[in-house]
Parts: C-alpha cells; structure tokens; sequence
C-alpha cells in the first residue's frame, strides 16, 4: 500500500497515537506510573511537628496560581529586594532574566549592599519545589501574628491592576476570574494576604539591627569628608636598581620569613608587605585568529545585501523624531526615515563587521569539532569523565590550527600559555578583554570561567553565566570587548583550555621559576626573559629596595631643601635629570619625579572593606583588589594623620612622609581635608539612621530568603517511607517531589 495514502487513511489514529507520545513525554513515565497512587500520610514535617500532605502541597499550588493570575511576580519585582528575592524564590522557575540579575547586581553595588553574588546565585539552588517554601513562609510570618486584612488589600488591587492589566479595572479582573476559574473573591483576597504578610515579616525581621550614633559618625565622615594631598614620591624602586645584589644567605632568610604570606599582605609583623607566596594559577592552552586577519578573506557586501539590511532596519535604526518645523524646535515632532545614501556607508562598515565575526565565529566552531572528535565515546556530561580520559581524548591545537589555516587561508595560531594569576590575565592587554557569552548573552570575563575549575574553585559561576569548565574541556569561542563594542578590527577570537592548574602555595625554594607567557601572535614579540617569574628576583629586588631606604630619604630631604632655594618645578627637573635615568621604564612610562595632586579622597572604613569583600566574593581578582584598598586606606589614614584635629590643614608644610606598604617616600606640598561638623551632622543624623537602617535590611534580604536556610529555620524534614501509605486518588509524586 502507498504509505502517503495510507496516512490519508489512517491520520486519525495516527494523531491519537502522537498526542500520547507527546502527553507521555511531557509529564514523564514516571509520573505516569504513580497515577493511582496516593499517599495518606505526611510528605514531610516541619517546626515541632506539624505535618504537609499531599493536599497541602495542592493548595499551596493552587495559592501560587493564583498570585500568578493576578501577577503578583511583577508586583513583587517592582518592589525593593525582600519583594524581588521573594518573588524569585516563589516564581522563576528556576531561571531570572538577565536584565533583572543586572538590574540587582548594580543596585546592590551602587547602594552598598553586603550581597555576594553567590547568594544570589543561591536563591536558584533550590531542593524543594515553590509550594513547599511558600507553605512554610506563610506559617512563618502566621506563627510571628503577621495579619494584613482582606479590605487592605483589595485597596492595593484597586490601585495596582491598572497598572500591571492595562487599565483594567479591579472589578473587571477579579469578576473574571471568579466566573472563569471559578474561585471565590475572598479566596483571591485571603490568599494575596498571606503573600503580604510574608514581605511584611520579612522586612520587620531584617530591620532589628542596633545602630549607634558613633557609627552612624563614623559612616557620615567617611561620605562627607575628603581630603586633598598634592606631592611628589621618591619611591626606592629608582635607586634600588644601581644597590648592590644582597648576599646569598640573606635572600634564603628573607625568603623563608615570609614565603607563606601573599605579596602584599601588611599587618604589624610585616610593615612592608613582603610576600612570596605563589598564586592560584592557571596554564592554557589556545587557537586563535586574528580579526583584521579575518577581514581580508570576507568578501565586501553587494548591493542587493545592503538594500536588504536597510529594509530590515529603517524603522528600528534609521528612522529618528524630529522637529516637524525645522526652525522651531519646540514644534510638534515628526518621524523621519534617512535614505538609503545617507546611510549606505555605515550599512556596509556593519555588514563588513558582521561577516568577520560570523567567520571568526565558524573557523572557532570548526577547531572545537577538530579537537572533540575523538570524545564522541565519553559521557562529556558525566562526573565519573576523568582529567585523565578527557587529555587522551582531546585533540592536538596545532594539528587543527594548521588544518585551519591551510582551508581558510589564513594564519590561525595554537599556542600555551605559562602559569598565569589572576592578575596576570587581567593586566595583559589581550586576554584581560576576554570574555565568554552566558545565559541571554550575558557577558562573562575568561578569568572568572577558568579559575572556577574544580581544582581551584576560586570563582563562582551562578546560572546565567556559562558552564564550569574542566581541564582539557574547551572553552569558547572567547571574543575580546572590541567585537562587543563594535570595532571591525584589532579584536581577536580564540577557543582556550585549562591544561594545568595550580593552587595558592609556598615555593619550593627561593630558585622556582615559571613562564608568564600570555597569547602571543607576533614572534617579534617574544621577550623570553620578560615571561619568566622567579623568586628570586622578587626576594632580590626587595631587599635591594630596603637597603636603598636611607638613601630615598636622604634625596628627599634633598629636595625640600632645594624647594626653598628654587621653585618646586625647577626642583623636579633637576632630580629627574640627576635620578630619574637610574631606573629602567618603558618608553611611554612617566617621569620618576613628578607633582601629582589627588583631590577630594575619602576615607575608607573596615566597614567598606567588608562589603566589598562579601560583593566581590567569588571573583578571582578580589583579593588583589582588598590588598590594594587595605594600603590605600592605609595611606590616608597616615595624611589625616599630618593633620591636627583642629585644623583643615597640615602644618610646617612641606614635609617628608615615610609609607613602608609601598618603600616610599612622600614630599607633601599641599594638604587639606574638608571636615564634617557637629552642626552638619545633627541635621542629617536621623536621615542616616533610617538609610543605614534600610541598607542593613536589604543586606538580610538575601539570607532571610535564602532557600537552605528557610528549610532549617522551619525545621523542614521529609516524612519516612514509612510514614506514606498508598491511596488511589492522589495526584502524581512528581508533583509533590522533594
């Protein structure tokens, strides 16, 4: 029998037949299997012993439906963060947009928040589905006599269904959902009541941190007050250069005293900071191409492309408002569509952009193919896939670069890098613009995906960034910031692996050396002794620094002495013509003496620090960055210190001032600071009370509705086996799965 007639004849059947397949999939076998089934005893526990069954969890189901009706997700995200760390909890489904994780994470950089963005992250771990937190918050807030009255909130309704409805009116929305789904009003009412009740509790109990008055001072003259220093370093580094190389034994002491602390570190016990310990540390492997390499094998767009793109694009791109009397620009304003040859130039730099990137793009995708081929048999997405089997498995990068380049006519390099910090890659000019595309395009920076390896697990990677990368697992395509912003060339475009990761740890000795090597595409680049770091050197070169202390100080003391004979620019010139040529700098380096001013500082607290920290969590670099502010806040700690506490101004100005963080010395020549007064503060004191009150609220937000720890704080415990006895009336356990 012909097969097409034989459809024709059978389709009916046929359909039946596919829409069982489909049903079966969509709510899984196993939850077919468990139709007839119910389950009369208790699914789970919590507080003393206050049971949920099935049916609790059915009507906290049927609750959060409702909510859903009257879009309660979008009232709570419109709220502040306990009403959006809330509504994600209860309705996202285990995904955010990215415009509302980037709408938080600034709003809690911006207004200081102690949020990380781990906790952010957390609130997306979920081990119980929406309805078990929502019975339990609502018993929470309940058991805490947290009542918000029916009449309250069909005020609410009143005034937000136009808004989030599109005019329609309160009786127009709930009439029909009380006629189509049949629920009563006082239902509807009772059940965003116990919604508000929950965000009501949780702002009471996020808000009982005591503050003082000697704290709120102290965070009111941090913001207020600043401080202006102008002055001229003498750092040691410039005359360290010409000193003498210590001996052999005092490198290994100086060594050994301090290889276990991070460079940088100052505390009591080391006023200088020493440190040898050796980073986190990461080794890549890559293939790259270059874009403007790219550019010459793309072909320029034809007509026919940029008449297409300029019909697709004229309303969007090239139609702009504008005055609809060209000499009075206060006149009602028209739409107005630029033609195709006013902007046919820009069409084509665009097309010419897009083309380089697709390509790029495709010759990445082709070395991935090249390089995975050989993995078809591993389970790529199973824990049990070992380093061990995925470097047997992994493609050679310089086989397929050179396959690459013999097709696409053009050089694609393979290369590795040396073992790189944090730092490294952040600072160098190409890998430091790298970055990874994440959920809904969120940009991800390369540093952070490969220093989450479970080797180091330095970063945190939440839900809408990429993957957690494996060793020999490839990563990319990685793009750098220009392909972002737009420029057409100059940009490269790479796939990268980890090869090799190491953990923070002391040397072995004073004599470890290692390559830095970074992504390096021109040989005329190559600088071997450049890329190689060695303790030693580092040991050598501070204790060359240390030596030269006295001598910094005396040329300092030198050239205030010389500021009173002369002035301070001729003063300047004559030590960078003196002392200035000792140290070797890079051609575009600035000069080692020089008038530097910085106004307006602020002052940091401990407080400061510890937000940054909690912010920063989870980000390779941030220990860099907290020693950084640890030293600057240092350094302006000792300024104020220049200055009496009555006064705005130092006295006896100029004066030398020794920083040991950084081996120098400062001739200040200006140095004032704007103070808060008593009066000042008296006027603003409660205004702070009540925003530092909120911030710490917004701060608990994140814990108070932190999934894990809503499942301890309520005693939460799943009911034995035991304890759940079959019934043929219940819905499936997939339903209410734990």
């Amino acid at each position: 029998m012909n097969l097409v007639k034989w459809f024709r004849k059978n389709n009916k059947k046929v359909m039946a037949v596919v829409v069982i397949v489909i049903m079966f999939g969509f709510i899984g076998g196993g939850a077919l299997r468990q139709l007839g089934k119910r389950r009369t005893g208790p699914i789970a526990h919590f507080g003393e012993n206050i049971k949920i069954t099935d049916n609790d969890l059915l009507a906290a189901r049927q609750e959060l439906e409702i909510m859903k009706m009257l879009r309660a997700d979008a009232l709570l995200r419109s709220q502040d963060l306990h009403g959006i760390f809330l509504g994600e909890l209860l309705f996202s489904e285990q995904r955010a947009s990215v415009a509302l994780i980037n709408r938080l994470k600034q709003t809690i950089r911006s207004n200081q928040y102690k949020i990380s963005e781990k906790q952010i992250n957390d609130l997306y771990r979920r081990k119980a589905p929406p309805g078990i937190y929502w019975l339990l918050l609502q018993n929470e807030a309940q058991n805490a006599g947290i009542r918000i009255s029916n009449e309250q909130v069909g005020e609410l309704l009143g005034r937000v269904i136009p808004q989030l409805f599109e005019g329609q009116t309160y009786r127009q929305l709930i009439g029909a959902i009380i006629t189509r789904q049949r629920i009563p009003e006082q239902q509807i009412l009772t059940t965003l009541s116990k919604l508000l009740a929950v965000l009501q509790y949780s702002s009471i109990v996020c808000s009982n941190e005591d503050l003082t008055i000697r704290q709120i001072m102290q965070m009111a003259r941090n913001e207020e007050e600043r401080i202006s220093v102008e002055f001229v370093k003498f750092d040691s580094a410039v005359f360290a250069e010409q000193a003498e190389a210590p001996a052999e034994d005092k490198i290994v002491e100086q060594f050994e005293k301090y290889k276990a602390i991070a460079p940088g570190t100052v505390s009591d016990e080391n006023l200088y900071g020493f440190g040898y310990k050796l980073p986190d540390r990461v080794q890549l492997e890559y293939i790259a191409c270059r874009l403007d390499e790219v550019r010459t094998i793309v072909k320029r767009p034809t007509q026919d492309e940029m008449g297409n793109y300029y019909s697709r694009n004229k309303l969007q791109l090239y139609t702009e408002q504008v005055p609809s009397d060209p000499n009075d620009p206060n006149s009602p304003t028209i739409p107005k569509t630029k033609s195709f040859a006013e902007v046919a130039s820009s069409i084509s730099k665009q097309l010419i952009k897009d083309k380089i990137n697709s390509t790029a793009t495709n010759i990445m995708q082709e070395a991935r193919t090249l390089t995975e081929a050989g993995m078809g048999d591993l389970k790529i997405e199973s824990e049990e896939v070992t380093t061990g089997q995925l470097k047997e498995k992994a493609g050679d990068y310089k086989t397929a670069a050179a396959k690459l380049s013999e097709t696409y006519k053009i050089k694609v390099y393979a290369g590795q890098t040396g073992l790189l910090s944090p730092v490294d890659i952040q600072s160098d000019e190409q890998m430091g613009t790298l970055f990874l595309q994440g959920y809904g395009q969120n940009p991800v920076i390369l540093s952070k995906v490969i220093f989450a390896v479970k080797e180091l697990a330095v970063s945190e990677l939440g839900p809408f960034d990429v993957p957690t990368p494996r060793i020999y697992e490839n990563i990319g395509p990685v793009k750098d910031m220009m392909s972002l912003y737009g420029s057409e060339a100059g940009g490269i475009m790479a796939i990268v692996r980890v090869i090799d990761a190491q953990k923070a740890a002391e040397p072995e000795s004073v004599d470890v050396t290692f390559s830095t090597r970074t992504l390096k595409f021109d040989p005329n680049e190559e600088d071997a002794g450049k890329d190689i770091y060695s303790v030693k050197e580092k040991v050598t070169e501070d204790m060359k620094k240390l030596a030269v202390l006295e001598t910094t100080k005396s040329r300092a003391e030198e050239f205030i002495a010389l500021t009173k004979k002369e002035s301070w620019t001729n003063a300047i010139n004559k030590f960078e013509e003196l002392y200035g040529q000792l140290q070797q700098r890079e051609p575009n380096e600035p000069n080692a003496f020089r008038l530097q001013n910085y106004p307006g500082m602020r002052r940091m607290l401990k407080a400061n620090l510890e937000t940054m920290a909690l912010q920063g969590r989870g980000d390779p670099m941030m220990p860099f960055y907290l020693n950084e502010s640890r030293i600057n806040k240092q350094f302006i700690n000792q300024l104020y210190s220049l200055i009496p506490p009555d006064k705005d101004t130092a006295e006896s100005l100029p004066v030398v001032m020794e920083f040991k963080p950084d081996m120098s010395y400062y001739i200040v020549k200006d140095l004032s600071v704007k103070r808060l007064y008593q009066e000042d503060f008296e006027n603003s004191k409660a205004t702070r009370l009540f925003r530092e009150d909120y911030i710490q609220s917004q701060s608990l937000a994140v814990i108070h509705f932190n999934p894990e720890n809503i499942l301890k704080r309520m005693n939460f415990r799943a009911a034995s086996a035991k304890e759940q006895t079959a019934d043929a009336n219940a819905p499936s356990e997939s339903e209410a799965a734990l």
